[in-house]
């Protein structure tokens, strides 16, 4: 049997479950940038990114 290799449309990519979409531009408070880093300090979280800037306050 002979490998094969076959491009997948579009319907097919959104049709598979358990990857990630990625819309250029869109930011959402519910994902860390795991290059940076999170810290929770009496029920708040700081959230920073790769550069160790503030990125966000959460409670």
């Amino acid at each position: 049997m002979a490998n094969e290799t076959r491009e997948l449309g579009i319907d097919q990519l959104e049709a598979i479950s358990g990857g990630m979409k990625w819309t250029p531009g869109h930011k959402s408070p519910y994902v860390v940038d795991a290059r940076g880093g999170m810290v929770t300090v009496v029920g708040w979280t700081f959230t920073f990114d790769i550069k160790g800037n503030l990125s966000s306050i959460t409670h």
